[in-house]
């Protein structure tokens, strides 16, 4: 992606600009996303899956990749997808933003710790510093994990900065303490969700 907002030649949106105020206690978080956004294929995706996961129409993925060869996909192949359409999960990855010294995680089916870990460069002591009372060498699916702020996978990055996230907020965990309004324009209509939480950490068995 270039300063013109472009993917291979393909017009996006206007570039995101970004409006910080400061407030007391209650940071949040408004993402707005591009019109269009690159995913890189992983082990075990079809055209089929990826649009399932995101309710996208088959069709739309055709017309958006037409280049692209729908029953061959590549792992590690960049395609595009429309902007505003998201998983489950990357919904969650999102709402886990939070204060400037961490952030929550959803523990998926068969993670143990020491994938969340590798994945993210995360110590272990990192991870008992921000998770007391937590049994991290027993974790279930669904339980919710305080992550370092700033640290995340390949792809989480990938779907954050698609999705309006400027790459300046990997780098600076401070600006969690403020409001960060992340806008860009679709067909010049701003379509946003809006995620709050308290300053305060929150309940480990939430």
């Amino acid at each position: 992606m270039n300063q013109l907002g472009t993917i291979s030649g393909r017009a996006l949106c206007p570039p995101p600009q970004v409006l910080q105020r400061a407030v007391s206690r209650r940071p949040q978080v408004i993402v707005a996303s591009f019109k269009v956004r690159p995913y890189t294929v992983r082990k075990g995706d079809t055209l089929n899956s990826i649009a399932r996961k995101r309710e996208i129409k088959f069709e739309e993925l055709v017309a958006l990749n037409h280049d692209m060869n729908p029953d061959s996909l590549v792992e590690g192949q960049t395609i595009l997808l429309p902007g505003g359409k998201l998983s489950s999960r990357d919904r969650e990855i999102l709402a886990g933003i939070g204060p400037a010294t961490y952030r929550t995680y959803p523990v998926r089916e068969g993670e143990v710790l020491q994938d969340i870990m590798e994945k993210r460069n995360i110590t272990k002591a990192e991870m008992e510093a921000l998770n007391p009372s937590v049994d991290l060498d027993r974790l279930s699916t669904g339980q919710v994990l305080k992550l370092p702020a700033g640290k995340y996978t390949v792809r989480e990055r990938e779907m954050m900065t698609g999705s309006g996230v400027p790459a300046e907020f990997f780098h600076a965990t401070s600006a969690l303490g403020k409001t960060v309004l992340i806008a860009l324009g679709v067909a010049g209509i701003y379509s946003a969700f809006l995620w709050r939480q308290k300053q305060e950490p929150d309940d480990d068995s939430e």
